[in-house]
């Protein structure tokens, strides 16, 4: 395990022990600012992945995949109480609109219909993390599809254009 690696996995890990009391006495742009920190890395670890499987830009290459989607699957267990805290529903005063696009409003009093989504996006995640360790591109492909979708469905319902 990479020092990089163990970092994230510790930060992952720590995040996700957080309990949803606590979380609920953060103000809501620190809320609004740690959510948009973890979709910025995670952002950081899909390009790769989409940039040599979906759409060619870069050789097939399994040791990006397994890293990156192995990644993905530790950033991704923050959970979506995480995610979804009242109040913060609108962009942090002062970021840039273009490069943290702010929530729907409204779309996070809808926790079910959120933790729905996460919980598909989960499920695609994990499945894509495993696939990666076997090396079959045409697997792997599928499953990158499959992320994306779930990905997607998540970002139209929930973030604003």
């Amino acid at each position: 395990m990479t020092p990089t690696f163990k970092v994230l996995a510790l930060a992952a890990g720590i995040a996700a022990g957080i309990s949803s009391w606590a979380l609920a006495q953060v103000k809501p742009e620190d809320a609004i600012r740690a959510r948009q920190a973890i979709m910025r890395v995670i952002a950081l670890n899909v390009g790769p992945i989409a940039a040599g499987i979906a759409h060619d830009k870069m050789p097939y290459d399994q040791s990006v995949i397994v890293t990156n989607s192995t990644r993905l699957q530790t950033l991704w267990q923050v959970g979506p109480d995480k995610f979804a805290v009242r109040g913060t529903d609108e962009p942090v005063p002062g970021a840039s609109p273009a490069r943290f696009p702010g929530a729907k409003p409204g779309d996070w009093n809808d926790h079910d219909k959120f933790k729905s989504a996460y919980d598909n996006a989960d499920r695609a995640i994990t499945k894509l993390a495993q696939v990666a360790k076997s090396g079959d591109e045409q697997f792997v492909t599928a499953a990158v599809g499959e992320t994306g979708k779930a990905c997607k469905g998540c970002h139209e319902d929930f973030r604003a254009k």
